[in-house]
């Protein structure tokens, strides 16, 4: 198991926690507005912020175990020769691009709400509460330069089983 793996993992796992902070929040607002009728203004961005970074964060954690949704029908009907050929073309093509790209365009869409400590309006548009943007998008940059990492580390993995026995 190489870092770059063990840093996917823990990642991963201190993200699964994030779940257990918003049942929190979501058992706080049902509280809130089904028995107090005093419904709150920050929940509905709290909840999905804290999904969305246990979503993202969760990347590279599921990328390590190769359990990104893939659709092999059509695919598992050729050799695996060939299947070995169209990952790497795929991985090389659209993967790493993409990530790259969005791992550079999130740095800049990060720093950019860093600078100004960017605030944003809440769900219901009122700004009694106005959230802070710049932590949520942080998660964007680093969400997918762990995701290229481990990317790569696959890659890296694959390379060296290809002509041999493997799956």
């Amino acid at each position: 198991m190489t870092v770059i793996d063990k840093l996917s993992i823990g990642v991963g796992k201190v993200a699964s926690f994030l779940i257990i902070p918003m049942i929190g929040v979501t058992l706080y607002e049902v509280f809130m507005r089904r028995v107090l009728n005093m419904p709150t203004t920050w929940a509905f961005d709290m909840t999905t912020w804290i999904y969305g970074s246990h979503f993202m964060l969760g990347l590279a954690w599921v990328m390590y175990h190769r359990s990104h949704v893939r659709i092999d029908i059509i695919i598992n009907l050729f050799p695996k020769t060939f299947r070995d050929a169209v990952n790497v073309l795929t991985f090389l093509v659209l993967f790493v691009p993409y990530l790259i790209g969005l791992t550079y365009g999130g740095i800049e869409f990060a720093s950019d709400s860093w600078a100004i400590w960017e605030k944003g309006q809440n769900a219901w548009g009122t700004t009694n509460w106005p959230p802070p943007l710049y932590p949520i998008k942080t998660v964007i940059p680093v969400a997918a330069f762990l995701l290229l990492l481990q990317g790569i580390m696959n890659f890296i993995k694959d390379i060296g089983k290809m002509g041999g026995s493997g799956k």
